[in-house]
């Protein structure tokens, strides 16, 4: 857990009240006045801020998308994506549960590859069909076309 800076809360000045002439007289010794309630200095109203420049709907995606273009490396993260193989492996057989590094990173391009690969294909069936969203029915007609097996 991060650590954090507590803060006190500012407690309201209290002022002694004064107590009426009568009561001094009647007894010698008296219990000290109740205290009552200042009203705290007022606090300096903080400095609005400017308000950042909204960009258009959109823009933040094409940009999004020229910097995967240009990226190289594996997008998918590399601990989830083991626990998978593990898993999956574990339901299979359970004869082997030993994997290399190298085998992993192997495995993971693939899968990546054959996922990109898969979304162009549906980009190009919700194109086709005058569409920008691509939907589940794009996927399904995507692996339908490229001949693949259904497991």
């Amino acid at each position: 857990m991060a650590r954090t800076k507590h803060t006190v809360a500012r407690m309201p000045k209290l002022e002694p009240r004064e107590a009426p002439p009568c009561f001094e007289r009647s007894r010698p010794w008296r219990p000290p006045p109740p205290l009552r309630m200042v009203s705290p200095e007022p606090r300096p109203e903080p400095e609005k801020k400017k308000r950042a420049n909204r960009l258009r709907p959109g823009t933040v995606a094409l940009r999004e998308i020229r910097k995967y273009q240009s990226f190289t490396g594996l997008l998918l993260p590399f601990a989830p994506f083991v626990r998978l193989v593990k898993e999956i492996n574990n339901s299979f057989s359970t004869d082997v549960n030993r994997w290399t590094p190298e085998a992993l990173v192997a495995l993971q391009a693939a899968a990546e590859y054959r996922l990109v690969d898969l979304f162009k294909k549906a980009n190009i069936c919700a194109t086709h069909a005058k569409r920008v969203t691509v939907m589940q029915k794009d996927i399904h007609l995507a692996r339908r076309i490229g001949g693949q097996r259904h497991w």
